[in-house]
């Protein structure tokens, strides 16, 4: 009688380990989206003319914090995306799944590395700069206008491997995955194909599609991680629900 129970214990630790991990995807898939989509409201569209235009709207703001505030939602997605990975079945959903989590992982490292420059860095130079005079203000304008270069050449990279590819494998591994909707993986296949296709060809510096073009992938993965937090959230009701055979 003792293996039998062991075996019952084993299936009921590893059914409170995938409902505490789904519970915790929800939450972090429904916080980390509201947050997101607060702060990409607040930030608004930069002003692209010059860099004296982009400095003065940056001075005086919290930019660091306000950029801190969006790192922190992107880590709460990558949290979501683990309790997704842990909802699929299959064996080639498992390895879409785990290959996503690599990949978000590495655009999370992009991100910081493009944050660091584009919020702090860029904040205390045009703070700096819109209280200084004569050479000094020279020399903080051309250290700016080489900070908006390099962020400007870091955020394609950041779209596709942050808001693009790992979206593209989730998608599929939920297409190939028996306990989840179809349609859903579609959506967020399209989403984060769109954000690798326009993130990767102007990185290459090809003109193909606009840089732009990332807000409708970013509106559309919004809108499809709250469906990933109900969904997870409902599964894991449904895994409480069901008994131990």
């Amino acid at each position: 009688m003792a293996e039998p129970i062991a075996v019952q214990d084993l299936l009921l630790d590893l059914r409170a380990r995938r409902v505490a991990f789904s519970r915790a995807g929800a939450v972090c898939a429904l916080v980390g989206t509201l947050g997101y989509l607060i702060a990409f409201l607040l930030h608004g569209d930069l002003p692209d003319q010059t860099t004296e235009s982009l400095l003065t709207f940056i001075a005086d703001r919290p930019w660091a914090l306000h950029h801190l505030v969006i790192v922190f939602c992107f880590l709460l997605w990558v949290g979501a995306l683990a309790g997704l990975a842990h909802s699929l079945d299959g064996g080639i959903a498992w390895v879409l799944g785990r290959m996503g989590q690599g990949v978000a992982l590495l655009g999370t490292a992009v991100l910081l590395w493009h944050y660091n420059i584009d919020g702090p860095a860029l904040e205390g130079v045009a703070d700096a700069w819109v209280r200084a005079e004569g050479a000094e203000k020279a020399v903080l304008l051309e250290r700016g206008t080489l900070l908006v270069t390099a962020t400007n050449g870091m955020f394609p990279l950041y779209v596709a491997l942050l808001l693009g590819l790992p979206f593209l494998l989730f998608g599929l591994a939920l297409v190939k995955s028996d306990g989840h909707p179809s349609w859903l993986g579609w959506a967020g296949a399209a989403a984060g194909g769109i954000a690798f296709a326009v993130g990767v060809t102007n990185f290459a510096g090809f003109d193909l599609l606009p840089m732009n073009m990332f807000v409708l992938a970013v509106f559309l993965l919004d809108l499809w991680m709250l469906a990933i937090a109900w969904i997870l959230w409902r599964d894991a009701s449904r895994l409480r629900a069901m008994p131990i055979q």
